[in-house]
């Protein structure tokens, strides 16, 4: 960023503008990293639960969180399939294994959208940076002046 010319107002203040769209940037990019992590610590637990459903027989005694801690008292009918949500609002029923092989498959998917949004949000910064060091370069520029005449008052 660094050029023999100097920068204008102008260039000056769209640097800043520029400085503060990449900030709003980097604060979405925050949220979807939070986002995506929830989904992926989602789809570990179900497959860990999953897992544990293996060798389960028909009657089964399980309790069923309904949310704000209330659990209802259920009877497994055919553990040894699931349905499973592919998206669109579809869902299909699935053995345990395919049902686990369709959730590490999405669990990957998740993974590499998760460092594909690190990868953008470090990208962010370090442009941050550049841009705060030109900036702070130009502010301790126009200060120099100023502080010697000051001191020779």
């Amino acid at each position: 960023m660094a050029s023999s010319k100097p920068l204008s107002e102008q260039d000056i203040q769209n640097m800043a503008a520029q400085h503060q769209q990449m900030q709003y940037q980097s604060e979405s990019a925050v949220q979807q990293l939070n986002f995506v992590s929830d989904s992926i610590n989602d789809v570990i637990k179900a497959i860990n639960t999953l897992t544990e459903f293996e060798g389960v027989n028909d009657g089964h005694e399980i309790f069923i969180p309904i949310g704000a801690g209330v659990n209802v008292k259920a009877n497994l009918v055919m553990p040894e399939n699931v349905v499973i949500q592919v998206g669109a609002g579809l869902s299909v029923e699935k053995n345990i294994v395919q049902a686990k092989t369709m959730l590490d498959n999405r669990k990957e998917e998740l993974t590499k959208y998760q460092e594909s949004i690190k990868n953008s949000l470090n990208e962010l910064t370090k442009r941050m940076k550049e841009i705060e060091g030109v900036l702070n370069n130009i502010v301790s520029q126009q200060q120099a002046p100023t502080t010697p005449n000051m001191q020779g008052s």
